[in-house]
């Protein structure tokens, strides 16, 4: 486990906490050109996604799972391609990526796959204990 994946699990888990100084603080410490850039992020990412579609999603399910997300979004819903966060998704479920859209920068991915992940989380109902489960799953995946 490296100091990178560290920080970026204790970014996710201030997100989680709704600790927005803390975020901000611990954001900073990240390098985004740095070559594990994001791992720790899409580990969790992946968890959550998997928790949330525990059978698995088809193109048309996780199409309309994003449709629904970027309309409940009231300002920044621009900022993402549905077909990029589509990938994003069949990717954190392990279904391979989707054709097309287009492809999100380090930086944006790793602000897709937080934004999910929260999204997710609340869906999910994972209280305090729930989170540093899925935060704790995803340091030795990296």
């Amino acid at each position: 486990m490296t100091t990178a994946a560290t920080t970026e699990i204790d970014v996710l888990g201030a997100l989680l906490a709704f600790d927005f100084i803390g975020f901000a603080q611990k954001s900073a410490a990240l390098d985004p050109t740095g070559p594990q850039y994001g791992q720790a992020v899409g580990a969790a990412f992946g968890l959550a996604a998997r928790r949330r579609f525990p059978q698995g999603a088809t193109a048309r399910e996780i199409s309309a799972h994003v449709a629904e997300f970027l309309g409940s979004l009231e300002a920044g819903a621009e900022d993402f391609d549905a077909t990029a966060l589509e990938r994003l998704v069949a990717d954190g479920l392990g279904d391979g990526p989707v054709r097309g859209g287009e492809h999100l920068d380090p930086e944006r991915t790793m602000q897709a796959r937080l934004v999910l992940t929260l999204r997710w989380v609340r869906e999910l109902g994972l209280g305090p204990d729930g989170q540093r489960e899925l935060l704790a799953e995803a340091l030795p995946a990296v």
